[in-house]
């Protein structure tokens, strides 16, 4: 996983981003495997279901909560990191596994009557807001201000002020355009919700 630092930060989100789509769909069949009943007779509901407030209301809402996944992603990156492992990485890490629990369990607010109708959605929406939280990943991942060698931190090795944090020109290209996967995704799904 060292690798991850030495490579251009398009290369780490690649890497970023195809691991996190191999934990999820990984993670989703298992829970899809585990919860086949979640699947079976599920009632249809209207369209617009759940949406209050119309399109602006619910598109601030899902980007507000998108967004706050991708600040704890960018501050877990930014102030720790022990060996190659930052608090960033894990919340990575964990929105794989929820996504794809969740998903594979059908345990939506609005469950899906078909397999096949939520992995439209997720490409609609999911394949989405997982590349802006893979991206806001991969372009932070090497600025950590606290470095220690392992964990727990007896001492860090690495110390630096925010002041001295410089984001090259891919990786603002890279925020720049987890920026816009947001918009997409949080845009698609109002309007989907909304109706």
């Amino acid at each position: 996983m060292e690798y991850l630092y030495r490579v251009s930060p398009g290369r780490r989100t690649l890497f970023l981003w195809v691991g996190l789509q191999l934990l999820l769909w990984s993670v989703f069949l298992i829970s899809f495997w585990t919860h086949r009943g979640a699947w079976q007779n599920v009632p249809s509901v209207p369209s617009g279901f759940g949406a209050e407030g119309g399109f602006v209301a619910t598109l601030l809402f899902i980007l507000s909560r998108n967004l706050l996944i991708c600040l704890l992603i960018v501050a877990g990156n930014i102030f720790l990191r022990f060996g190659w492992f930052t608090p960033g990485l894990a919340i990575l890490i964990l929105q794989g596994l929820g996504i794809g629990w969740l998903a594979g369990s059908n345990g939506f607010e609005v469950p899906f009557a078909s397999v096949a109708a939520a992995n439209m959605q997720y490409l609609r929406i999911g394949l989405w807001e997982t590349t802006a939280y893979a991206i806001a990943c991969g372009a932070t991942l090497t600025k950590s201000l606290l470095i220690a060698k392992t964990f727990p931190a007896k001492t860090w090795d690495e110390q630096r002020a925010l002041r001295d944090i410089r984001f090259e020109k891919a990786e603002k290209a890279l925020l720049l355009a987890g920026g816009l996967a947001l918009l997409v995704a949080g845009s698609i799904e109002a309007w989907f919700l909304v109706g």
